[in-house]
């Protein structure tokens, strides 16, 4: 949802107890023409990283996906991003995941909610245990990823596209963890937020931070999306009235 800066946020490496929080990093905002229409049409999202990176170079280039979509369109997405029409920003890690599945041209178009995400898991090389290069930052820069994946769009197949992917956010997980570590001094680390409904980032995670010796906490009786994030507002709100600061 909408942080306290206005834009959407999401992918967020907080250090935090029930009455203050430090959102210490995130992964780049980007912008989301079309506003909610991005969770349907993941080639918004797919169109808006490509621009990010490339400019408008990016509509001359051998993309599938850039191919089936109307150039007028393309268009008015760029105009509503240059404009700032209905274009909110969102560091949200769903949006990454939509617009890769599009960029990829697994899934320009959603059927039903989060189909883009999970087709992405679905199709992963197990056997691949290769990664991007990356960086890390305040925020997380994503072009040197989306550079590296456009490139390797009919050199490798999707499966190993996804499964490169996939270990690449597991990477800068674990990197940013350990960089939050070196500066706080703290060991306990929480992974929630829909994206950890994606079972192999979920499992890779925590194993990875576990080698790291870590405490790692994960959601069990509560939901790790929405719900879980509703149920700690009220924990929040239940401790700040507590201590009188509500």
């Amino acid at each position: 949802g909408y942080g306290d800066d206005g834009n959407i946020w999401g992918s967020e490496f907080m250090v935090c107890d029930l009455e203050s929080y430090e959102r210490y990093s995130h992964f780049e905002y980007i912008p989301l023409p079309g506003g909610d229409k991005v969770t349907h049409e993941p080639w918004r999202v797919g169109v808006s990283y490509l621009y990010n990176v490339f400019g408008k170079d990016f509509i001359n280039m051998d993309l599938k996906f850039i191919d089936n979509i109307e150039k007028k369109n393309i268009a008015l997405m760029l105009d509503a991003i240059d404009k700032k029409i209905n274009s909110p920003l969102s560091s949200g890690a769903g949006r990454l995941f939509d617009g890769i599945a599009a960029i990829i041209n697994l899934c320009p178009v959603s059927s039903y909610h989060a189909e883009a995400p999970m087709r992405l898991e679905s199709i992963i090389d197990h056997k691949c245990t290769d990664i991007y290069n990356f960086e890390t930052g305040r925020p997380v820069p994503l072009k040197s990823l989306i550079e590296q994946i456009v490139m390797d769009i009919g050199k490798k197949s999707l499966p190993v596209i996804s499964a490169k992917f996939h270990n690449t956010i597991i990477a800068i997980i674990c990197e940013m963890a350990k960089e939050m570590r070196s500066l706080y001094k703290i060991e306990k680390i929480v992974l929630s937020g829909g994206s950890f409904q994606n079972r192999y980032i979920l499992s890779k995670t925590e194993t990875e931070l576990l080698k790291q010796n870590f405490e790692v906490f994960i959601p069990s009786l509560i939901p790790v999306n929405d719900g879980g994030i509703a149920l700690g507002q009220l924990a929040v709100a239940a401790k700040r009235r507590q201590k009188g600061t509500l």
